[in-house]
């Protein structure tokens, strides 16, 4: 059985899950890479990174829209709101 994890929003972290130290909970943000130009919407629903360098982490899923999973981080940009 796989342990679901909640993140700090106190809620079930998702395919869309993401974390970032102070934007607001709940927040959806659109992560485009520089290197690639892809990108995806992803909510804030945890507190972090804690690894020096980063500015937001994504689950799994999200980030494997935007690379392989493989390569660890990439170079990007974060925007909110996000235009419609």
């Amino acid at each position: 059985m796989v342990k679901e994890k909640k993140g700090a929003a106190g809620v079930i972290l998702d395919s869309e899950s993401a974390a970032h130290k102070t934007i607001k909970f709940w927040t959806r943000v659109k992560v485009t890479s520089l290197e690639n130009g892809k990108s995806t919407t992803v909510k804030i629903l945890d507190r972090g990174p804690y690894v020096q360098g980063r500015i937001l982490d994504m689950v799994k899923t999200a980030f494997s829209k935007i690379h392989n999973p493989s390569k660890g981080i990439f170079r990007g940009k974060i925007e909110w709101p996000i235009q419609s």
